[in-house]
């Protein structure tokens, strides 16, 4: 019987690409130098190429546009039929930026990169293969066909002028300085580097993100591991209502997780309470009348969450739980933090002290809510930052 073949092991791959990331040649000169190879990255260099410039994309992992891959559980939430500014921590900047045709322009942009798109709940939109790396695969494609040089495996250590232009530093698999008219920043970290050009940063910090709780006595959260609940969420600060979500909440051992969780680690503070209505808003007369008839709550919940809360609808429909922070914050969906946008103006996302700049992405300062909204600003801002890129006199 024929032996199946063996899986490529993680660090088989790590090399692999290692490998093919040393061959790629960096030209030490460019119209348009992209520092960041994700999402953003990737966009940005798109539009720069087929407007007609020369594009080289440093990106400091193994291989550019990695990160998508993990972005909506694998499948890769990339936009939302029902964008709205308010899903933004910066509304105001980021329909400067995007205008009224956003989502028509993202779905436009995936439309010419030859991928099929399909809706889910909420507005949702996903590759129709359900597959992150049919997104990362055709972005990579239209990349290299437009002419973009995507050198990943090489970590940007310097940004500074120089000549007419930009003087861009590297090291990793190869070092060296590219010579740039013109630098598009797309990172989601490196506050230093940032830093370092003179413009102001906020820290960065995961966000979109499971929080870290601590249960009331009597309940475990150990015996609630695995459970999933559809719940109202509130978060209290001092007793007052901070934000609300609605959606899945997953109990895990060190707190919870899901959807509405993530949009309310966007505010979350160390200290806050989470307020959990596993009845969902359902009116409280109603749920008192079914908890009599049931005898306890396993008319209302899933039996093993009733019993795991002593079977108490009061503790059902306010089950208090103290934040002590983000949980795996190396698994947050979004990075938070970055360039203040003040410095940048929305119409081409370039600094307004320092011609030949531009920003889009994560190393602005915009978050968004769960829902492909964070993706949506990335492919936009990155677009818009690219094509303004490629007209630097």
């Amino acid at each position: 019987m024929a032996r199946k073949p063996r899986r490529t092991s993680r660090s088989q791959a790590r090399e692999v690409a290692l490998a093919a990331a040393a061959a790629v040649s960096v030209p030490g000169r460019c119209d348009v130098c992209v520092v960041g190879g994700g999402a953003a990255g990737l966009a940005a260099a798109i539009a720069a190429a087929e407007a007609g410039a020369s594009v080289v994309v440093l990106e400091r992992a193994p291989e550019c546009g990695r990160t998508i891959l993990a972005t909506g559980n694998g499948r890769c939430n990339l936009s939302n039929a029902r964008l709205a500014w308010g899903r933004y921590n910066d509304p105001g900047f980021v329909e400067a930026v995007c205008g009224e045709r956003f989502g028509a322009d993202v779905l436009d942009f995936f439309e010419g990169c030859g991928l099929a798109v399909a809706e889910e709940g909420d507005g949702r939109l996903y590759p129709l293969s359900r597959q992150a790396s049919s997104v990362r695969e055709v972005l990579l494609a239209r990349a290299e066909r437009a002419g973009a040089v995507l050198a990943p495996a090489r970590e940007v250590t310097g940004v500074e002028r120089g000549g007419d232009g930009w003087r861009v530093t590297y090291g990793g698999v190869g070092s060296g300085t590219v010579a740039a008219r013109s630098v598009v920043l797309s990172v989601g970290g490196g506050e230093g580097l940032l830093r370092s050009l003179g413009l102001a940063c906020t820290p960065f910090e995961p966000v979109l993100c499971s929080l870290a709780c601590e249960a009331p006595a009597g309940v475990s959260l150990d015996e609630l591991d695995g459970r999933r609940a559809h719940a109202t969420a509130r978060l209290l600060r001092d007793g007052a209502e901070v934000a609300r979500e609605t959606g899945e909440v997953l109990f895990r051992p060190y707190g919870i997780s899901g959807i509405a969780v993530f949009d309310l680690s966007r505010s979350a503070r160390p200290g806050d309470v989470v307020s959990l209505d596993l009845t969902c808003g359902l009116e409280a007369e109603r749920a008192s009348r079914l908890f009599a008839r049931a005898g306890g709550c396993a008319g209302l919940l899933d039996p093993v969450v009733a019993r795991a809360l002593g079977d108490s609808l009061e503790t059902a429909r306010d089950l208090r739980l103290v934040v002590l922070g983000p949980a795996e914050p190396e698994r947050a969906q979004v990075t938070r933090g970055g360039l203040l946008t003040g410095q940048f103006d929305p119409a081409t996302l370039g600094a307004r002290d320092l011609p030949g700049l531009f920003a889009c992405g994560e190393a602005l300062d915009v978050d968004g809510a769960c829902g492909g909204f964070n993706l949506a600003w990335a492919w936009k801002s990155g677009l818009v930052a690219g094509s303004a890129a490629a007209s630097t006199p």
